[in-house]
């Protein structure tokens, strides 16, 4: 019995010991992880378990065994010491992955109402407005104003005085003329007041915000990722900042994937394609305001409008892009001709090396392009797919962690965790290339009615012979047949005739 305490104490005495407790724990850790995330394929997966295992027996010995000199047990305790760093950054890098896959499925919405005035109001706090006329919509996201209402009435302690407006201009004028003294304003429908009040950010203020956070609902159309085709929907809202804001929806792309022939056919669908839309009983409206209701009213209209099921979608925003592109080392883009855009970046012919904020700039600009917002959805296509081919090189290794970041805080789906990490899992089991086609639909320009507008605007009429040909594509992919490049340019035919 005394030798057994004898020889327990021994151990515990030994610094060894700590050591290898130390770089046991490390690599429980990351045998969790690593099964935890379930990124990895059976090939990979088993052979590297079976080393960090024999690794751990290695390392048990040199410090422990009973013939192993000094010199050796001080060799052991630094090599401990190395794989115990590398261990350390793998259960790190683990974490991280786990994280952002985890951020980036949540269904979480959030929308934030306004109360807005003039710069030089004399209305500073909620109780200014007290006998002051406050303009409210009657069109849009109405039941998430009824709650900031509500929440204004209690501030206030009795109810204000309102005029209500169907129309953003009108809204606009009379804030500017002073016949309301204040609107309250969804911040998903700001960029509304684009056409008529261009200077509206710097004219106004803010004084006080309500936010109000919803559960999406589940609209995802589930599949085996690795084996079944599936239509993803890229939609880009117009907003900076929590990529849970709802807003209107400038980029709007279906991207169909076919797992078994690795090709992808990514439709380009111009912003303001006059389309009947469910969240507005089904009267006709640009395709950028269904996002203002949200992405299910997005998903649904785009759906009946094309005759497909879109089975997962994928907001980002304008951060979303600058965000990824920095954080991937910038992206090489490559022009058809040279532009100058807006804000006065220069874009060349050919490959253009961009970083975040001119990768935006890139894939935001419209009115110096000689095809406007037709040129504008192959632009944000073109960015997408160097975003791709970026993220599946070898570079993305050595900037792994601050991707992960990136993408988890600017980057939403409803695909599910298992979904993305079966699919990753399967390109890296077969290490594939990918074959992408860009193609997009078009329409002729005309000035008519917009619900959400509340007044007559700019749209583009669909041109029927390019949505169904498009259809008829992505059904293609759907069947498993493979995208030629006459099919790609027979779309593009179809294209230019379309006005």
């Amino acid at each position: 019995m005394t030798k057994k305490k004898s020889g327990n104490k021994s151990i515990f005495k030994s610094s060894g010991f700590y050591f290898v407790l130390l770089y046991l724990l490390l690599t429980i850790a990351f045998i969790v992880q690593i099964l935890t995330v379930n990124l990895l394929p059976m090939k990979f997966l088993i052979p590297i378990i079976v080393i960090i295992i024999l690794l751990s027996l290695g390392m048990y010995y040199l410090q422990m065994g009973r013939h192993i000199n000094k010199i050796n047990k001080v060799l052991g305790k630094i090599l401990i010491i190395i794989l115990s760093v590398l261990l350390g950054f793998g259960n790190w890098y683990l974490y991280s992955t786990g994280s952002a896959f985890s951020r980036m499925t949540t269904r979480k919405d959030i929308s934030v109402v306004s109360i807005v005035v003039m710069k030089d109001s004399s209305i500073e706090k909620v109780n200014d407005l007290n006998e002051k006329k406050l303009g409210i919509m009657s069109v849009g996201d109405i039941e998430t104003q009824d709650k900031a209402m509500s929440d204004l009435k209690k501030d206030l302690g009795n109810e204000p005085t309102t005029a209500k407006y169907n129309s953003y201009k009108d809204f606009g004028d009379d804030l500017y003329e002073g016949k309301v003294d204040a609107i309250l304003l969804n911040e998903g429908s700001r960029g509304m007041f684009e056409d008529n009040h261009s200077d509206f950010d710097q004219k106004t203020r803010v004084v006080k915000q309500y936010t109000y956070k919803s559960e999406a609902k589940d609209i995802s159309k589930n599949v085996d990722v690795t084996k079944d085709p599936f239509n993803v929907y890229i939609t880009g809202m117009d907003t900076y900042g929590t990529i849970t804001t709802i807003s209107r929806s400038d980029v709007n792309m279906i991207v169909t994937i076919n797992p078994k022939t690795h090709q992808i056919l990514m439709t380009g669908i111009p912003r303001d394609f006059y389309v009947p839309q469910t969240c507005q009983g089904n009267q006709s409206d640009k395709l950028t305001h269904t996002g203002i209701y949200g992405v299910e009213c997005t998903i649904s209209s785009v759906e009946n409008f094309m005759g497909i099921d879109l089975n997962y979608y994928a907001r980002v925003n304008f951060s979303s892009v600058v965000d990824i592109v920095d954080a991937l080392g910038g992206i090489t883009i490559n022009a058809p001709f040279a532009f100058t855009t807006s804000a006065g970046l220069q874009i060349q012919k050919g490959d253009n090396n961009l970083n975040g904020y001119e990768t935006l700039m890139f894939v935001r600009e419209r009115k110096n392009l000689p095809d406007g917002d037709r040129e504008r959805s192959r632009n944000q296509m073109r960015a997408f797919e160097a975003i791709i081919n970026k993220a599946i090189s070898p570079s993305i290794i050595t900037n792994y962690s601050s991707i992960m970041n990136a993408v988890s805080g600017s980057f939403q789906t409803n695909m599910s965790q298992k979904e993305m990490t079966d699919f990753i899992k399967q390109q890296l089991n077969d290490m594939k290339g990918w074959d992408i086609k860009q193609i997009q639909v078009s329409g002729s320009g005309s000035t008519l009615y917009s619900p959400a507008n509340g007044f007559n605007s700019y749209v583009m009429v669909p041109n029927e012979a390019t949505v169904e040909n498009a259809k008829k594509l992505i059904d293609k992919i759907d069947s498993g047949e493979l995208i030629t490049d006459e099919d790609v340019a027979y779309q593009n035919q179809l294209v230019s005739k379309a006005g």
